[in-house]
């Protein structure tokens, strides 16, 4: 894309009450005891439609193909979880041995009831898309808004994605003061699932990734960690 940043978008202070994260990724030289002393780390997706789910599934393959351990974790299985430790707990993720816990969410209520900091909308480029994606931030902001990603997804015409995300992003950061981070462009898929086959589509899939490790654009998992306000 053009553009990784909404002009606009900056990291939230740490005094706005998330807990202060590190800037950059765990290098490759450092040992691996220090990785596994990691907490894992939630990155949850809140989709336009449920046949999104596969390229979250598909964006975890792509994770652990560049040595992260990542995990796909349905949260409508658990609906009521309310706090960190919980999530972690429910996953069934033990400490240090994920480093990634995807969550795909179909609403923006059930985002809302869980403890984190982001979310990753997956949004069409079409306007139809992008006026629900407009609406979803509208409420999530209502409470205590998630810092928020943004992946377009379309044809091969990476500038018509872009018009519309500065569409989206203009909009938010005008009317709700709400900035967003470009995550990236992910090409439309054909009806067969073999995205990893697919080296043109499976570049995207892999700067993506890139851009959510390297941003830290996630929630830290740990025991202790503060319960979110609930709305």
């Amino acid at each position: 894309m053009v553009s990784q940043l909404s002009p606009a978008w900056q990291r939230r202070p740490a005094s706005s009450g998330r807990p202060a994260r590190a800037h950059g990724q765990i290098p490759d030289g450092t040992p691996e005891n220090t990785r596994d002393q990691a907490p894992c780390r939630a990155i949850p997706f809140l989709l336009d439609n449920a046949g999104q789910n596969r390229i979250v599934r598909q964006l975890a393959e792509v994770l652990n193909q560049r040595g992260h351990s990542a995990s796909l974790y349905p949260p409508e299985q658990h609906p009521h979880a309310c706090s960190a430790e919980e999530l972690a707990a429910q996953a069934g993720l033990e400490h240090g041995k994920t480093e990634f816990c995807l969550l795909p969410f179909l609403s923006p209520h059930a985002l809302q009831r869980w403890p984190l900091d982001h979310v990753v909308l997956l949004v069409p480029a079409e306007l139809d898309a992008v006026l629900l994606a407009y609406r979803r931030i509208k409420l999530l902001s209502c409470t205590r808004p998630p810092d928020i990603g943004i992946v377009m997804i379309g044809p091969r015409d990476q500038h018509a994605a872009w018009r519309y995300f500065r569409k989206l992003a203009v909009g938010t950061l005008r009317y709700l003061d709400v900035p967003l981070l470009n995550l990236g462009f992910l090409p439309q898929q054909a009806d067969s699932d073999h995205s990893t086959d697919d080296s043109y589509r499976h570049n995207f899939m892999t700067r993506i990734s890139e851009r959510l490790v390297g941003s830290e654009f996630c929630t830290p998992l740990q025991a202790g960690e503060e319960d979110r306000e609930k709305p």
